[in-house]
């Protein structure tokens, strides 16, 4: 996937809009929003929703258990820098990389990330 300009956004809408790609006892712990498109972090998963054509009637649930995910790194944003980057990489797949508003909790994400990871 390529570089999304995301900024974080609150569960809720994330259960909402696409509450049916949860599963029962799934618990959203961060989520991002583009224009369309949201990523979530749960207990169990990386959720990548990929909202498509004219209407928005179509849309791509891409799963990564975070057994797949090999390494992550977080980029910070800088003095002049707007952005922070987060990139996941995967086993198997191209990986997904995205920027986030300078004000978004990556030292959270990336906590949270580093315990999945340690599974």
């Amino acid at each position: 996937m390529g570089l999304l300009n995301a900024t974080a956004a609150d569960p809720r809408e994330l259960i909402d809009k696409h509450g049916e790609a949860l599963t029962d006892g799934e618990t959203v712990y961060f989520v991002y929003k583009t224009v369309r498109d949201y990523i979530a972090f749960t207990n169990w998963r990386v959720l990548y929703i990929n909202v498509q054509g004219l209407t928005g009637s179509k849309r791509e649930y891409l799963t990564v258990p975070y057994r797949s995910i090999t390494a992550f790194s977080i980029e910070t944003a800088g003095t002049f820098d707007l952005d922070a980057e987060l990139s996941i990489y995967l086993s198997g797949h191209d990986g997904i990389e995205f920027k986030v508003g300078r004000n978004t909790d990556v030292r959270g994400l990336q906590s949270f990330l580093a315990q999945r990871l340690d599974r």
